[in-house]
């Protein structure tokens, strides 16, 4: 299943967005870092067999957007995805996300509850309180210089060809897991064609911004209000274990479901497990909603 580009006018900004055609209830994908939404098309195309998908590009994949601004952090994220359902949907919505698109649905659903009938968090990235107050005392500039910012500003990011690329990352360990099939599609997915060969979609100066700019996430998560079902990998770098375990000794209420034989890049690395917990979650949200509609 194919989906359908389309734009929509935010601002003095055209945001891009996949649609898919399903006709079950409405549901929106937001996608991590570096990754645009065309990258879990096989993740996506299974949710969008039960539910009617759309899936908005991060601002850094729409076109003619212009360099990062040092004094905006992961919020505009959020508040794109909130201008971009205000424009495009009439009623509240399930929604998926996976990483920094994790956190920032959630940001957006705390500004905005009304907006959400329930999220799917897969692997909700941030730091600890700790890490974030270290990274403010450090300039923009010297933040710039850590990985995997660091990395990231000095990798390569060009390629004569999709072979090149598929070898680079299969010798990379977050790309281990990955099927060969899996990495192939994630390595067209992610690159666009120009005069002399490949590069990547997403310009590497705005993700490294978005690695020297993490939010403190537990006391975003913490505030939800909306229902809530977190999907957890392997503990990573990404994904400090400790905020997930104090979320769920203070937030109860919140479901989770865990994989622990994949590792952060779940719903790219492993797309049908990723797509069969989703689903499964999403039903659940579902018959809570439901249930809280029939006690009331």
């Amino acid at each position: 299943m194919s989906p359908d580009i389309h734009e929509t006018q935010i601002g003095p900004n055209k945001a891009t967005s996949l649609q898919y055609a399903g006709t079950g209830p409405k549901v929106h994908f937001y996608h991590a870092n570096g990754f645009g939404a065309s990258c879990y098309q096989p993740y996506l195309a299974t949710i969008a067999q039960h539910y009617s998908v759309s899936a908005l590009n991060m601002r850094p994949l729409w076109p003619e957007i212009s360099a990062p601004n040092p004094r905006r952090g992961w919020e505009q994220y959020g508040d794109d995805l909130i201008a971009w359902l205000e424009a495009t949907q009439d009623a509240p919505i399930l929604a998926i996300a996976h990483s920094m698109g994790a956190a920032t649905t959630a940001m957006a659903a705390n500004k905005r509850p009304d907006l959400f009938r329930g999220l799917v968090l897969v692997e909700p990235a941030g730091v600890t309180h700790r890490l974030y107050r270290l990274m403010r005392l450090l300039p923009y500039t010297l933040r710039r210089r850590l990985d995997p910012a660091h990395s990231v500003f000095h990798r390569r990011n060009h390629w004569h060809d999709l072979e090149e690329l598929y070898r680079e990352l299969r010798a990379i360990r977050a790309y281990k897991r990955f099927s060969d099939a899996s990495l192939r599609d994630l390595v067209t997915a992610m690159t666009t064609a120009d005069s002399s060969g490949f590069r990547l979609a997403f310009p590497p100066l705005w993700e490294a911004h978005n690695y020297v700019m993490p939010p403190r996430i537990l006391p975003v998560l913490k505030r939800l209000s909306v229902p809530t079902h977190v999907i957890a990998a392997k503990p990573s770098v990404f994904v400090d274990p400790a905020i997930l375990n104090s979320l769920r000794n203070e937030r109860p209420d919140i479901r989770f479901t865990d994989l622990p034989a994949h590792g952060h890049l779940l719903p790219l690395e492993a797309p049908n497990s990723a797509a069969t917990a989703t689903l499964h979650a999403l039903r659940r949200l579902q018959n809570s909603v439901a249930s809280s509609k029939t006690a009331a």
